[in-house]
């Protein structure tokens, strides 16, 4: 092997590595905390060298700035270990395909050639990304991709990170939250999102935001690594082309990140996702998983936990196990104009999938398999299932999915969730918050601020569908409408 090859392959290897190091060095405050630890230093120093300022004074000032000293560096520390080890981890990995091995390529991470090409590298890309950022319209440049492959595309990560984000959260003690938790958990297009908001807008929960990725395992750590990082967004409309605007405070869908985690075996299938029963030890966890969110949020008064997950009707016992008060929240909708929007947004995401393979990988670390390329229909019934990959294209495949998945849950959940009408909620949106109010625990004052945004929900012009699968979903709509009714009567 020649030197010029030699020196490419670590170029290669070192690629990746120099992409995180300086993601990393961006994302987390170095240089605001190095700022912060100058400036302490100054004023120490001024300090002590002042003739106008007592010696009993000094004993009792100096301690302080020498410990904010210490602390402020104890941090550059933590954050240079990070980058350091964000480096490592990439320049190992690629290197097993560059230079032969998992080992080799960790015997080269201090070789003078290596050190010399990854700061070369690193120089250009920190320029280059200086000037260009983003690029082409989203928010994922290479270097935030390589970040969320860090974060999550290994389970040891995303264990390790929320391991160390408990003991942050255990440490600060916070007192228990002033309610059960609520869950928003419907078949995909339901409108769970708009429901989550209208929640969340009472300013009474906590809940994963886009602030949180890519280490939605460990939130309180993220937050204080990227706090000086903090950068703000205009609402743009999400990837679903659906008329809801998110930016980085929007809450969204990430708690299945968690699930994946620490139990991906016990539900995930090759084609399908199946009813849920996470063993106690998950549960345990998933409890300290809660309470780290909860913290993350949390100020001088405590807040609740609030998650929109549509694989959560997997888990609904599981769920009551873990918070026996707790209230699932289950919208639907007309099965025609529900099963036309679930068509199309998997036909929308085969073509997103095919033309940017990193989306369709996102979509996996999230546990989204809605639609798209990574498709896993619930598999609760006979029917939720296609029969040949042909019948997705087939409109009473999607109407009689609908009718598979919400007969299970009236059949198996009802008494343990509330339902929602969400045509009605889109009509008469101020009526069913003021019914929802004292569900969630919740003064009607606190969700009026949301009643203007709720929009008229979409009719669809729909194709002919068989008659025996049109049958069953009428019948299944039917009793949901009428057990919603019910429901609020009760109230």
């Amino acid at each position: 092997m020649t030197p010029w090859t030699d020196w490419a392959l670590l170029a290669c290897a070192a690629l990746p590595g120099v992409v995180v190091l300086v993601e990393l060095a961006r994302a987390l405050p170095l240089a605001s905390n190095l700022r912060r630890l100058a400036a302490s230093s100054r004023q120490a120093m001024r300090l002590a060298s002042s003739k106008r300022i007592s010696d009993h004074w000094k004993e009792k000032v100096l301690p302080r700035y020498a410990g904010g000293i210490m602390v402020a560096s104890l941090l550059n520390l933590l954050y240079l270990a990070l980058m350091a080890g964000g480096f490592a981890l990439a320049f190992c990995v690629v290197g097993m395909w560059f230079l032969g091995g998992w080992g080799a390529a960790a015997g080269r991470l201090l070789d003078p050639a290596t050190q010399v090409i990854a700061a070369i590298l690193g120089v250009a890309y920190a320029l280059l990304r200086v000037k260009a950022g983003p690029q082409g319209g989203g928010d994922y440049h290479l270097g935030s991709k390589l970040l969320h492959h860090l974060a999550l595309d290994s389970k040891l990560v995303r264990k390790a990170a929320f391991e160390a984000d408990c003991s942050i959260r255990e440490r600060r003690g916070l007192p228990k939250p002033p309610g059960p938790p609520v869950y928003v958990a419907g078949l995909a297009r339901a409108g769970t999102t708009i429901l989550l908001e209208a929640i969340y807008a009472s300013r009474r929960f906590a809940t994963l935001t886009y602030r949180d990725m890519p280490f939605v395992t460990a939130p309180n750590l993220w937050k204080g690594l990227s706090a000086g990082q903090r950068r703000d967004a205009e609402l743009k409309e999400r990837a679903h082309g659906d008329r809801l605007l998110v930016n980085y405070d929007s809450p969204e869908a990430f708690e299945e990140i968690f699930w994946m985690t620490f139990d991906q075996g016990g539900y995930v299938q090759a084609d399908r996702l199946t009813p849920h029963q996470p063993p106690r030890e998950v549960l345990l966890d998933y409890r300290r998983y809660v309470a780290n969110v909860i913290a993350k949020d949390s100020g001088a008064a405590p807040l609740r936990y609030l998650a929109k997950n549509n694989s959560n009707l997997l888990r609904i016992d599981a769920l009551k196990r873990a918070f026996p008060q707790a209230v699932i929240l289950v919208p639907f909708r007309n099965p025609l104009d529900h099963a036309k929007s679930l068509m199309a947004q998997h036909q929308r995401f085969i073509t997103m999938h095919r033309e940017d393979p990193f989306s369709l990988r996102y979509m996996n670390w999230l546990g989204h398999h809605e639609f798209g390329a990574n498709l896993k229909p619930f598999g609760l019934g006979p029917g939720c299932l296609p029969e040949n990959p042909e019948e997705l294209d087939d409109f009473s495949y999607w109407v009689r999915y609908w009718a598979c998945v919400y007969a299970y849950v009236l059949e198996r959940h009802l008494d343990q969730i509330v339902l929602l009408d969400y045509d009605r909620f889109c009509r008469e949106p101020a009526a069913c918050l003021e019914e929802l109010a004292p569900v969630l625990e919740l003064e009607q004052a606190q969700l009026e601020p949301f009643f203007a945004r709720v929009k008229p929900s979409t009719r669809h012009e729909h194709p002919p569908v068989e008659p025996g699968v049109m049958a069953r979903a009428q019948t299944v709509h039917h009793q949901l409408s009428r057990r919603a009714q019910e429901n609020h009567r009760e109230q």
